[in-house]
């Protein structure tokens, strides 16, 4: 992939948003976009971790190995 088709963000569900430099929350089942209650604007993490908490908070569905 050329440098210019390469997306601002990546990843699965855990998005790092390379603009805004944080992790971005969307369920994948959906494409939904998590937001912050308060703002309604995307919600945005720090953490990676706190990212995928949400995340598996969000996007609701059994995963491989889960019962």
């Amino acid at each position: 992939m050329a440098h210019a088709q390469v997306p601002r963000l990546h990843g699965y569900g855990v998005l790092w948003d390379t603009g805004d430099r944080c992790y971005r929350v969307r369920n994948e089942i959906t494409k939904e976009w998590l937001h912050d209650p308060a703002t309604g604007d995307r919600a945005r993490y720090s953490s990676f971790n706190d990212a995928f908490s949400a995340w598996r908070c969000f996007e609701v569905h059994h995963r491989p190995g889960e019962q």
